[in-house]
C-alpha cells in the first residue's frame, strides 16, 4: 500500500475510482489516506504533493468517494455509509478551508493558483501577481461548484439512512447554487462568463477594481461544465 502521498493528491482521487473496480477495500483506504489526522491540516487543507504541501490541488476527493461508494453498492449489494460519513465530515473541513482562504472577496468566485493542472493556462499561475492584483479562476470556481454538488449527493445518500444529514444536504446544495450563480455572473459582483465569446474565462482584478478577462479558449473554461450530477 502507498503510505505516503508521493504524487499529486488529485491523481490519487482519480486512481481510486479505477481501483474500486478491482479492490473496493483498498480504494476506500486510499480515499481516506489524505484525510487522516497525519495529513489533513487542522485548518482543513489537504496536502498537494510531497515537494510542496502548501500548493492547492482541485478538490476531487468527493467525486472519488462517491465513485467508490457506488461501486461497492453494485458489487456487494450495499454501500458503506460509515465510510461515506467519515469522508463527508473531513471534506466539510476542506471545503471551509477553500471558502476562508481561496475566496478572498467572499463572492463565491475562487482562486487557487496552479491547481496541479499542467499546460492549461497561458502563464505560470504558481507565481504571485503584482501587489493589489488577484486572479479569479474559472477552473477553481468550477471545481468548487462540483465539490459542493458532490457533498450534496453524499449527504443525500446518508440522509436515506440518517435523517440528521438532511440539513447538511440543504447547506451544501445552497453553496452549489451560490457558486453557480456567481460563476455565471448572476451575483452582480464578478462574472467569469464572457457574453461575447460565450465561454468561461479567468478574470484579472486590478487594485482599482478594474476587471479584464483572459481571452483564451482552454480547459480552464470547460471545467465549470463538470459541476453536474
Amino acid at each position: 500500500k502507498w503510505e505516503y502521498p508521493w504524487f499529486a493528491a488529485w491523481d490519487l482521487a482519480f486512481h481510486c475510482a479505477v481501483l474500486a473496480l478491482v479492490d473496493i477495500d483498498f480504494a476506500k483506504d486510499q480515499v481516506e489516506l489524505l484525510l487522516r489526522e497525519n495529513f489533513l491540516h487542522p485548518n482543513g487543507q489537504i496536502p498537494a504533493y510531497e515537494w510542496a504541501f502548501g500548493d492547492v490541488n482541485p478538490p476531487v476527493l468527493g467525486v472519488a468517494a462517491l465513485k467508490v461508494f457506488r461501486a461497492e453498492r453494485v458489487q456487494r449489494g450495499k454501500g458503506d455509509f460509515n465510510f461515506l460519513a467519515r469522508v463527508l465530515h473531513k471534506l466539510l473541513m476542506n471545503y471551509t478551508w477553500w471558502l476562508n482562504r481561496k475566496d478572498t472577496d467572499g463572492n463565491n468566485v475562487f482562486e487557487g493558483g496552479f491547481l496541479g493542472l499542467d499546460n492549461i493556462s497561458v502563464y505560470d499561475r504558481s507565481q504571485p501577481l503584482p501587489a493589489g492584483y488577484s486572479l479569479k479562476q474559472a477552473d477553481a470556481t468550477g471545481w468548487m461548484a462540483m465539490f459542493a454538488l458532490n457533498m450534496t449527493v453524499m449527504a443525500l445518500e446518508l440522509a436515506a439512512e440518517m435523517h440528521d444529514c438532511q440539513g447538511v444536504a440543504v447547506q451544501c446544495c445552497s453553496e452549489f447554487r451560490a457558486i453557480a450563480n456567481s460563476i455565471a455572473g448572476h451575483g452582480g459582483e464578478v462574472s467569469l462568463w464572457d457574453e461575447k465569446d460565450e465561454f468561461f474565462k479567468d478574470l484579472v482584478v486590478g487594485p482599482d477594481g478594474r476587471r479584464q478577462h483572459i481571452d483564451v479558449f482552454s480547459w480552464v473554461g470547460l471545467i465549470p461544465l463538470f459541476a453536474a450530477e
